[in-house]
């Protein structure tokens, strides 16, 4: 690895300048000698420079490129205002049906027809109260009253007491 490392450096080396520095020239694996690797190094890029391909564009490359841009069909531009989106329809339906709906279901009461029976049953009860208010209460009081005369004995009693307690 560490050969490999060298390598790399001294071929980093030999791009930045002609000459290697002393610490990468100390660097090699100890079965090459510096120089030799050198040596093969800077051969090699200079076979490679010489050999380097030259690309020659035609001279008509450019005018047959620009003839190809100025054929080639544009499309035409439409108006640049405001333009309806398309999908626009759907989700104002889907509002709109969300609204009937919504009004159908929750929109204006309307009363129930009136039920002869449930009538005849609210004035059966309201008869029959009526006739409770003027059947019972003497039933209802009578216990009461009892109890409100022994209320008023006991204070009647306690008065004394307390009177006759005092100097």
């Amino acid at each position: 690895m560490k050969a490999w490392f060298a390598r790399w450096r001294i071929a980093v080396a030999l791009k930045a300048g002609p000459r290697l520095s002393g610490s990468l020239r100390g660097t090699s694996s100890a079965s090459e000698q510096p120089g030799d690797l050198e040596q093969e190094l800077t051969a090699l890029d200079r076979a490679l420079r010489e050999t380097a391909p030259t690309l020659k564009t035609p001279p008509s490359l450019h005018s047959s490129i620009m003839r190809a841009v100025r054929a080639a069909e544009r499309p035409a531009e439409g108006p640049r205002g405001w333009s309806f989106p398309k999908w626009l329809p759907a989700p104002a339906l889907v509002a709109l049906a969300l609204l009937v709906t919504w009004y159908v279901r929750l929109g204006p009461v309307r009363p129930p027809a009136p039920n002869p029976q449930s009538l005849a049953a609210a004035t059966t009860a309201l008869e029959m109260g009526g006739q409770m208010a003027q059947a019972m209460p003497s039933a209802v009081v009578a216990p009461l009253a009892d109890e409100l005369e022994r209320l008023n004995r006991d204070l009647a009693n306690t008065a004394q007491f307390l009177l006759a307690s005092l100097p």
